[in-house]
């Protein structure tokens, strides 16, 4: 494995975190499958991510490993990785995300409204299952077609959903096992302790949740891209909160970090477009959300920062700052100021918990 070059020890480091993280997540779900389907959709698009960049990345550092390691299913892992960036992809708008949500909507309302013989049972018929995690929203039925690029039918059926799920997690344990092969990944996750209990379902009719959710100004596609980031911030705030294993620390710092920037930039980008629309008191909440010190650090982070997170190569600039034996290998300190790093490192988990609730609220008003 190549060492060598300046930085692919903190590269490796980083990756090796990940790996053991998304080892300890495949082994509870192989440990508890019953309880373990929500879970992946909440995680699928953070698994694509870590699979796709760490390979990426071997490819620079470890060639021999990366191509030991090469994985099927590439398209599909690809889409889902760039859904972590919501509003923030480069390839897409706030209205083409948008669009991607109106599609979703359609194509499940047309599967599962108006399917009953009798036409005054039909406003009973449901089109949106909400999952929740001790009462929080973590995940919809749109949003886990976002993210898996799942037909409805997918959610009609237990029995057509269980070998959708199967064949990417074939991919994507395949990969895992093999990178963590050596590393000393055993610990407990989030899902160790979780209860059935804390995992609730709740099947109702789109139209009208999403009339009660956000502002009446902002269409239906556009609450629904909400919800997805609710969905996302409730993961990292409450889903994973149970993770107390040490090494999980910077994988938990990085979810929460990338979680937020994209969120808070994806919000901006909402307030430019829908923000003068809006009811005072939404346009309130939502600006509280966006102009919080804590946010405004998040989103004027030293982009390197995010960059080294997300693709696990630090800049050349930074990399004697670096060390192995360093919190976070002294990114913080060599990316910010050390006020900042420090404000960064103390306050970051208790943000995403701030904006979490806050959009909850907003999501469930």
């Amino acid at each position: 494995m190549t060492t060598t070059a300046p930085g692919n020890d903190i590269t490796l480091a980083l990756i090796a975190q990940d790996i053991m993280f998304l080892r300890r997540f495949a082994h509870s779900v192989t440990a508890a499958p019953d309880q373990a389907v929500i879970p992946i959709f909440c995680m699928h698009n953070y698994v694509c991510l870590i699979i796709h960049e760490s390979h990426r990345a071997f490819r620079h550092v470890a060639p021999e490993l990366a191509d030991a390691l090469a994985y099927d299913c590439a398209p599909a892992i690809e889409r889902a990785r760039h859904s972590v960036k919501l509003y923030d992809d480069k390839y897409k708008e706030l209205d083409d995300v948008g669009a991607d949500f109106r599609r979703i909507i359609e194509e499940h309302r047309q599967e599962f409204l108006d399917n009953t013989w009798l036409p005054l049972a039909r406003p009973l018929e449901k089109d949106l299952v909400l999952w929740r995690f001790r009462g929080r929203l973590v995940s919809t039925s749109h949003t886990a077609s976002f993210f898996l690029a799942f037909p409805p039918q997918a959610f009609k059926n237990q029995d057509d959903l269980g070998p959708r799920l199967h064949a990417v997690a074939v991919e994507q344990g395949s990969y895992i096992a093999a990178a963590a092969d050596g590393l000393p990944w055993q610990g407990q996750t989030a899902l160790d302790v979780m209860q059935k209990t804390d995992l609730t379902e709740n099947e109702v009719r789109a139209e009208k949740h999403y009339r009660r959710s956000f502002d009446p100004a902002l269409r239906e596609e556009i609450k629904a891209s909400l919800t997805a980031m609710t969905c996302a911030l409730n993961t990292v705030d409450v889903l994973l909160a149970d993770d107390i294993t040490p090494s999980s620390a910077t994988t938990l710092f990085k979810l929460r970090y990338i979680t937020l920037h994209h969120v808070l930039s994806s919000l901006r980008k909402l307030d430019d477009q829908y923000g003068s629309r809006l009811r005072p008191p939404d346009r309130a909440l939502l600006k509280g959300i966006v102009d919080a010190p804590m946010s405004d650090l998040i989103l004027q982070a030293h982009r390197g920062f995010r960059n080294t997170l997300v693709h696990y190569r630090p800049t050349r600039d930074v990399q004697e700052r670096l060390s192995l034996d360093a919190p976070l290998y002294g990114l913080m300190d060599a990316y910010f100021p050390a006020d900042e790093a420090r404000s960064l490192g103390n306050a970051l988990a208790a943000h995403t918990a701030h904006v979490a609730d806050r959009m909850s609220a907003w999501c469930e008003n």
